[in-house]
C-alpha cells in the first residue's frame, strides 16, 4: 500500500510539473492574409499532446477574413488566444513578432510562421528540448502545391516520410534517438524558440529589417554574441510548411540590398537592437477583440 501511495504521489507531481511546463510556453504565430493556412495551423494546435500556455497571433496587416477567423476560434479555444494586429506597410516580420511577445506572458517563446502547421507532439517536443543558455532552431517538412491543395480541401493534415507531395522527408521522422545525435544546420525562423529573458536581453528582433529578409539571422547572431548557443532540433518539434516560390527580397548574394543592410547592422548593433522589443513595450500594440 505504501509503495502504491508513493507511486501515485510521484505521478501527481509529474502531472503538476507538466502543467507548469505547459503554462510557461507562449506560441507566437506570425501571419499575413493567409486565413486558410492559419485555420490549419490553429487546428493543429488543438491536436497537441501538450497545449501551450497561450497562443499569440502577430498579424502584419491581414484583412477581415483573418480577423473573423481568429474571432471564431477565440470563442472555444482551450488556452488564451490573442490577436495582435499592425497596419500593412510592407514586410515587417520582426516588428510583428516583437508586438506579439510584448503581450505574451510565458517565459519560453516558440516562434512559428503562419504558413506552417504542427506535428501533434510539437509543443511537447519543444518543452522537452528546452535548455538554459540555449536557443532552439527546428526544421520543417515542405508541402508541395498538390499536397497543399489536398490538405486545404479535406483538412487531412497527416504527413509522414512516405507521403507524396512533400520534400525534406527526412525531417518528417520523429525519433528521440535520432534527435539525440549532434545536428548542424542553418537558421529556421519559422520554427524557433528561446527563453524570454534572452529575448529581452538582446531587445528582440531588429526592426531596421522592415521590408527585407535577414531578421532571423540577425536575431540569432545577437543571441550568440550574448553567449546563448544554438541547439539544433531534428526529428522532434516537426513543422510542416506550405511551400512557395522564394521572394525576391530573399536574394542573399554579395551586393544585394539585404546583404548590405545585414552587414551594416551587424557592425553597428552587435549585441542589442536599437529599435526592437523596446518599441513595442513603450508604444503599445493593437489587440483585436
Amino acid at each position: 500500500m505504501v509503495g502504491s501511495h508513493t507511486s501515485r504521489e510521484r505521478e501527481r507531481e509529474r502531472e503538476r510539473e507538466r502543467e507548469r511546463e505547459r503554462e510557461r510556453v507562449s506560441l507566437v504565430i506570425a501571419t499575413y492574409n493567409q486565413p486558410d493556412y492559419l485555420q490549419i495551423v490553429l487546428e493543429s494546435v488543438l491536436d497537441q499532446t501538450t497545449l501551450p500556455g497561450e497562443v499569440v497571433i502577430g498579424d502584419d496587416g491581414s484583412g477581415n477574413d483573418t480577423i473573423e477567423l481568429v474571432r471564431r476560434y477565440k470563442k472555444n479555444f482551450p488556452v488564451p488566444l490573442t490577436h495582435v494586429w499592425q497596419p500593412n506597410e510592407g514586410f515587417r516580420a520582426g516588428m510583428v513578432r516583437n508586438n506579439a511577445v510584448s503581450v505574451s506572458t510565458g517565459n519560453y517563446l516558440i516562434f512559428l510562421d503562419g504558413d506552417c502547421y504542427l506535428n501533434k507532439y510539437f509543443i511537447e517536443d519543444h518543452v522537452s528540448f528546452a535548455e538554459l543558455n540555449r536557443y532552439v532552431v527546428g526544421t520543417r517538412v515542405n508541402i508541395k502545391p498538390r499536397r497543399k491543395n489536398y490538405i486545404l480541401r479535406t483538412g487531412n493534415r497527416n504527413v509522414n516520410f512516405f507521403s507524396c507531395g512533400t520534400t525534406k522527408k527526412f525531417h518528417a521522422i520523429r525519433s528521440k534517438i535520432l534527435a539525440s545525435f549532434r545536428h548542424e544546420g542553418g537558421i529556421m525562423g519559422a520554427n524557433m524558440a528561446c527563453w524570454r529573458d534572452d529575448f529581452e536581453r538582446i531587445n528582440g528582433f531588429n526592426e531596421r529589417f522592415s521590408g527585407y529578409s535577414g531578421e532571423d539571422g540577425d536575431f540569432t547572431r545577437r543571441l550568440e554574441n550574448a553567449g546563448i548557443k544554438r541547439k539544433k532540433m531534428v526529428h522532434l518539434g516537426i513543422a510542416y510548411h506550405f511551400d512557395h516560390p522564394p521572394s525576391k527580397r530573399n536574394a542573399w548574394y554579395d551586393g544585394s540590398d539585404s546583404m548590405i543592410l545585414a552587414k551594416k547592422i551587424a557592425m553597428e548593433e552587435p549585441f542589442v537592437a536599437n529599435i526592437g522589443y523596446n518599441r513595442a513595450v513603450s508604444e503599445g500594440v493593437k489587440i483585436l477583440d
